[in-house]
């Protein structure tokens, strides 16, 4: 074994002892959670790391609380398997007057859309305990007012002046309605005399009221006529409600109906859940000093399945000067992702033109700071015999940078030549091949 690969070796111990000593002595937890946004115009004091509750369960925990204008936003993280609505309502609770504060939510309701990663909902700001007493000797001090004269001392005097033109007011509306008990009299009397001029109009019109009776009498008689022919089937009505064989003429057409809809929501999912990136990686011997370029195509026809169509080491094969690697060498694989508690890419099929197989894992996926930490191994050739009789290995690690870019690096070949390679890898989504794709895949049933 190399001095370099030794050292190599050593490193990645070190690494590995690193990261478990972190995952034993950190505050993190092992499983998959999506961050939100919440605004406030006053967070009364609530702590950074604090709980999130909903009905009283812990269901996630702030991660950071940042000034937004003259806001503050509040980043916090919900474990996955909780679903929560646009119209979710949060609060700044507190266990008790002087207890510890958390952040309580609530689900939302069915009708409204999830939330999702990054998404932003306004809080609904506190009432501080310092507000309410304020707002309460406020209003104490209104009420003393009203019966504090200008030196303070004559509240008692006021409060006897206060019951005084009370009575005057109630001796006042006394006088009114006894002034108009006469005019009361008279407004009984009118009614009195309108009862009887009602009862000799019912008298005089009684032949009137009771044609009106007759004709509705005949109305509800036709109308019965008709439900009886819509009883007994006669009537298109009749026919369309009671014919049984109609009703299953009727069955069939909405069966084909639903059928033929789920004809066209299965077209529209292979056009549209299609998805292609392109991948271009750009790698450096570090041993060689010499680099490579990578170039190839991701198909994703549905979640969690994948087919890579590529070309490694591309180039011109007249000039192999320098270079140890074979010139385009083609990458054929077929791959599953498994998203669990540790996210595994697994996939097999030609990596160089050789029959081979690889994983690449996150074993960090949920603790922030190294959530986009990727480690790889990949092991093709097995039959090869010189110059080892092992197969082709790669190790390596990667980050991702954004939606588009990543940084790694990789040994090749541990058992042989244990090259240093660092790359550079750069993705690009193209709709239009997916549409394409998605247009080729209607030829089959």
């Amino acid at each position: 074994m190399t001095q370099e690969t030794k050292l190599g070796l050593f490193v990645l111990a070190a690494i590995t002892c690193l990261m478990v000593s972190i995952m034993l002595l950190g505050d993190f937890q092992f499983q998959r959670r999506y961050d939100i946004n919440v605004l406030f115009g006053d967070i009364a004091g609530l702590p950074a790391k604090a709980k999130v509750k909903i009905a009283g369960v812990d269901v996630g925990a702030v991660r950071k609380i940042t000034l937004e204008g003259n806001k503050a936003r509040i980043t916090i993280w919900i474990r996955q398997d909780i679903q929560i609505h646009r119209d979710s309502r949060a609060s700044i609770v507190a266990t008790g007057i002087i207890g510890s504060k958390y952040l309580d939510l609530t689900m939302g309701s069915d009708s409204e859309p999830l939330l999702k990663e990054g998404d932003t909902i306004t809080g609904i700001n506190p009432i501080s305990f310092d507000q309410v007493i304020s707002t309460v000797m406020e209003k104490l001090d209104t009420v003393f007012g009203m019966f504090e004269g200008e030196d303070g001392k004559n509240m008692g005097k006021n409060l006897a002046g206060t019951i005084k033109n009370l009575k005057e007011i109630t001796d006042t509306l006394h006088k009114a309605l006894y002034q108009q008990e006469d005019k009361l009299s008279e407004t009984i009397d009118n009614f009195h005399s309108f009862s009887e001029d009602m009862a000799g109009i019912t008298s005089d019109n009684r032949e009137d009221i009771r044609e009106t009776i007759k004709q509705i009498k005949a109305a509800s008689e036709k109308l019965d006529r008709v439900l009886a022919k819509v009883d007994n089937s006669q009537g298109t009505i009749g026919k369309l409600l009671t014919d049984k064989e109609m009703g299953d003429d009727l069955k069939d057409t909405f069966k084909e109906l639903k059928e033929d809809t789920q004809q066209v929501k299965k077209v529209l999912k292979r056009i549209n859940l299609i998805e292609t990136d392109w991948n271009y990686v750009q790698r450096y011997d570090t041993r060689e000093q010499y680099a490579h370029s990578d170039l190839g195509l991701k198909v994703i026809p549905s979640p969690g399945k994948y087919y890579y169509l590529g070309v490694s080491n591309v180039g011109d094969t007249a000039s192999q000067t320098g270079d140890i690697e074979t010139k385009n060498t083609l990458d054929l694989l077929y791959g599953r992702t498994f998203d669990g508690l540790i996210p595994v890419d697994i996939f097999g099929g030609a990596i160089r033109s050789e029959g081979g197989l690889g994983i690449r894992v996150k074993p960090l996926a949920h603790w922030a700071p190294l959530s986009r930490l990727e480690l790889t191994a990949e092991a093709f050739n097995f039959a090869r015999n010189v110059p080892v009789a092992k197969p082709d290995v790669i190790l390596g690690a990667r980050i991702k940078v954004n939606n588009w870019s990543y940084i790694g690096a990789q040994v090749e070949d541990i058992y042989n030549t244990s090259n240093l390679n660092a790359y550079l890898q750069l993705t690009f989504r193209d709709d239009d091949i997916a549409y394409i794709l998605g247009l080729v895949g209607l030829a089959r049933p």
